[in-house]
């Protein structure tokens, strides 16, 4: 292995490490056989390139699964190896390196004829269920004991809670598996909302219940939710989205109300 400048100026012993995670990378390109050193046993340096390259591919494959699927194994597995060889990752941190995949599937991945085209969209999507499961933000608590909840007023503004996030894919990314992969774009965009949300109860010493889910949602919709807190009210928001829609105004406000009210009861929203 060749060394640059920055390399040159390394202790010894780290240009030792540099060597074997370089071989780990990439054991066919990059041999660990430095000069001086008593040579490591190759079945022996193989087990540990292989145990390396396992844990790695296990644990990717617990977070996108569905990826994993649809493109088999031995695809799957070129494509962690992709990964190893041309992504330096910035975080010692296990349940942040699914977002580091993300960014490798964005910025350094090179896909194949025979990949699918949906492939990036669909790793987001399973990233995003990762990252609301570990997202240290407080979301809007729902106290199924407690009947009590303000009246929908579409003259108050609302807001979204951090836990949920409205979701835009050129493809139906929530309907993909093995058995449905489609190869022509929808005309329509999928819509959806990702969210987390937490029961409480009065019980005493009842620990709270959190669960990522989704929804699918209609692109009206999608669009007022993402304006709900640039406007003073929710009903200039949904002024603002259906300047262009054939609806008349009862069934707007109706529509409106009755999808407050279900965010609500799911934490997914409440009055500012």
């Amino acid at each position: 292995m060749s060394l640059n400048k920055s390399q040159q100026s390394l202790p010894y012993f780290q240009l030792l490490q540099q060597q074997l995670t370089a071989h780990i990378r990439n054991p066919k390109q990059n041999s660990y056989n430095p000069k001086d050193e008593t040579a490591i046993e190759p079945r022996r340096l193989k087990i540990y390139e292989e145990l390396f390259f396992n844990n790695l591919h296990d644990f990717f494959s617990q977070l996108f699964p569905v990826c994993k699927t649809v493109l088999g194994e031995q695809r799957w597995a070129e494509l962690i190896r992709e990964y190893l060889i041309k992504h330096q990752s910035q975080t010692p941190l296990f349940h942040e390196l699914a977002g580091e995949f993300l960014d490798f599937m964005h910025n350094e991945f090179t896909p194949l004829e025979n990949d699918p085209e949906f492939l990036m969209e669909l790793a987001h999507y399973e990233w995003v269920e990762l990252a609301l499961t570990v997202s240290e933000e407080s979301g809007f608590v729902i106290n199924k004991d407690n009947k009590q909840q303000l009246p929908i007023d579409l003259d108050t503004q609302y807001q979204l809670s951090p836990l949920a996030w409205p979701l835009a894919y050129e493809w139906p990314v929530h309907k993909i598996s093995k058995d449905f992969q489609p190869t022509e774009k929808p005309i329509e965009v999928t819509t959806l909302l990702m969210y987390r949300s937490a029961e409480s109860s009065h019980a005493q010493n009842t620990p709270q219940r959190e669960k990522v889910c989704f929804m699918e949602m209609s692109p009206l919709l999608y669009q007022w939710i993402n304006q709900l807190e640039n406007f003073t009210t929710a009903k200039k928001a949904l002024i603002e989205v259906t300047q262009q829609t054939q609806m008349d105004e009862s069934a707007l406000i109706g529509f409106a109300q009755q999808s407050l009210a279900e965010f609500e009861q799911l934490g997914i929203v409440r009055q500012s």
